[in-house]
């Protein structure tokens, strides 16, 4: 027998073992949640899931909530009964009211532990909020506002390597750049200087740097293994950590292969970071290239200041590089590539923008280095109604999963109808404890209880209502309990919301408004598909037609734009 199969062989008869035990516990009792609608499970072995966890799954998604409701009974492995929650009373309470009951997944938490190591996304409990305590007010708007003229000068880095590129003078459809690359190279430096004082890529050259093919390469790569991953809890608690190591480096399979490698990668240049930094001496008054106090800096001395029982050991905060980094580098530039493409296909609203910034530089709100200063930048109206709106429409995470470590009744905004006719309305249910659930965060988003008829349209000036006027939201809609925008759940909100969410704002901001200053974006006649990989990123689809008439698809990722400078406009 090989070193493989002695290894292996005893995991899956444990995961077999406890899979029956589940199932004959299940059989054995009354389901509360056997009355909810949903769709009959598409395998007996892995229910709904491969349609869930699917590259072209975002239909599938929408249509859920279209056709049962607020409320949806999916299955998971061998029939087990999961959720799909958009109703909004009911993510307010999972997200806020009870969030006691509700918290990440195991297999959310196992699989970032041995990514991450212990960082935000790896921790729960007490262990969570001391963690979260600590890193909290690194993001304060004090800070922010140093970091903004380091965020406006990797803007201008991009805008001289863009500005060098030949096809940017041709500006036509046969010449285009791909802004989705540029958006996640970007995106990677400006964490990179503002987060760690370190740079990844100079943005000059085509970038070298493993740690930067790690952190574009890691969720994609996560997610063709969606399946693969719902068995790590049980993987877990097998053995000791070098076992588990040793499992992983003797399975055949070519993605876990290289999860492992991109997760040493990254570890291995956290490491590496934070040892030189401390043997500076925690110097916090050191500065990076753009003269900003990065974010490690301060966080390393307000761990020097916290009591003991409260101090982050050293790879606790080599799991909080890590979870920054990756966290804000592929949100980010997703984001940024749905603005970019949303104003690139409503030029009118390119335009508005552009002459906002133009009105606020002509009024002379404009920093040291001629850049729109922090206050201005941050509280110009159109800027913020177009980020709030793509946020709100095309929120770049959809979904995210909950788990019930109680049972508990919550209530719901609308009665949920029964598959079964004669069963009464549910005005509220009870979620049994383990139970799995999806959060549909993208339907809340665009669910007409909450932003009216027209919630699933792009509209940047509903946010520019006057509030004595019209409100964002319907006055008399349920409430939400997001930490951004009205409440939109693009951040989430309770005690497991994003951390870095202002950081993010002010990043997209300045690059966003560093690039319609010097470049105008229009689309290509390119079909461009958005796809699932947990975060959603774009690709152009071709369709070949062959001369025996059969039609083939091709997709390709990236963000094809024509981009043409300011400057060449006006002189037409």
């Amino acid at each position: 027998m090989s070193l493989y199969d002695a290894l292996v062989y005893p995991v899956l008869i444990t995961l077999f073992l406890s899979l029956c035990l589940r199932l004959l516990l299940r059989f054995l009792r009354n389901s509360p949640l056997q009355y909810l609608p949903g769709p009959r499970p598409e395998s007996w072995f892995t229910g709904n899931l491969g349609q869930l966890f699917n590259s072209k799954g975002l239909r599938y998604h929408h249509d859920l909530v279209q056709r049962y409701g607020g409320v949806v009974k999916v299955y998971g492995f061998f029939g087990d009964e999961q959720l799909y929650v958009s109703d909004p009373s009911a993510l307010y309470s999972i997200i806020l009211k009870d969030q006691d009951a509700f918290d990440e997944t195991r297999v959310f938490i196992e699989t970032n532990k041995v990514i991450f190591g212990e960082g935000l996304v790896a921790t729960t409990g007490d262990h969570h909020k001391r963690q979260r305590k600590l890193v909290t007010p690194i993001f304060s708007t004090a800070n922010l506002r140093k970091l903004t003229p380091v965020f406006y000068e990797i803007a201008h880095k991009l805008v001289d390597a863009l500005s060098k590129d030949a096809n940017i003078s041709k500006g036509n459809e046969k010449n285009p750049i791909d802004m989705a690359s540029w958006m996640s190279r970007v995106a990677l430096e400006s964490v990179g200087q503002t987060v760690l004082g370190y740079s990844f890529d100079p943005l000059q050259t085509p970038s070298s740097n493993p740690y930067t093919s790690a952190v574009r390469e890691l969720i994609p790569t996560l997610f063709s293994l969606s399946l693969l991953r719902q068995f790590a809890p049980f993987l877990a608690n097998l053995g000791s950590r070098s076992f588990r190591r040793r499992l992983v480096e003797h399975t055949p399979i070519r993605a876990v292969q290289k999860v492992k490698n991109m997760s040493d990668v990254m570890y291995n240049t956290a490491r590496t970071i934070l040892r030189q930094k401390t043997a500076e001496g925690g110097d916090v008054a050191s500065t990076n290239e753009a003269g900003g106090k990065d974010l490690l800096r301060i966080l390393v001395k307000e761990n020097s200041k916290a009591l003991h029982g409260d101090k982050l050991s050293e790879d606790e905060i080599i799991g909080q590089m890590t979870v920054l980094i990756f966290g804000a580098q592929d949100t980010t530039s997703s984001a940024l590539s749905r603005l970019l493409y949303m104003l690139a296909t409503h030029p009118q609203v390119q335009e508005k923008l552009r002459a906002e910034m133009m009105e606020a530089r002509n009024s002379g709100s404009l920093d040291e280095n001629g850049d729109l200063d922090y206050d201005t930048l941050m509280s110009m109206p159109w800027m913020d109604a177009v980020l709030k709106e793509t946020l709100r429409l095309y929120p770049p995470v959809p979904f995210v999963r909950r788990t019930a470590t109680e049972t508990r009744r919550i209530p719901l905004w609308r009665p949920v109808h029964s598959d079964r006719p004669a069963h009464p309305p549910m005005e509220s249910i009870v979620i049994p404890e383990g139970t799995t659930l999806f959060l549909g965060l993208a339907a809340t988003n665009r669910s007409e209880d909450i932003w009216g008829l027209d919630a699933k349209e792009w509209k940047p000036e509903r946010w520019l209502r006057p509030k004595s006027a019209s409100s964002t939201v319907k006055e008399d809609g349920p409430r939400l309990p997001g930490i951004y925008g009205n409440g939109m759940l693009t951040f989430l909100g309770g005690e497991r919301s994003c951390v870095g969410y202002k950081f993010a704002q002010v990043e997209i901001k300045t690059i966003l408004a560093t690039l319609l200053s010097s470049f105008a974006f229009s689309p290509t006649g390119d079909k461009i598909v958005w796809n699932l990989s947990q975060i959603i990123s774009p690709s152009v689809r071709k369709e070949i037609i062959h001369p025996s008439s059969s039609r083939e698809v091709h997709e390709q990722q990236g963000l094809p734009l024509v981009v043409r400078p300011i400057a060449e406009l006006i002189d037409q």
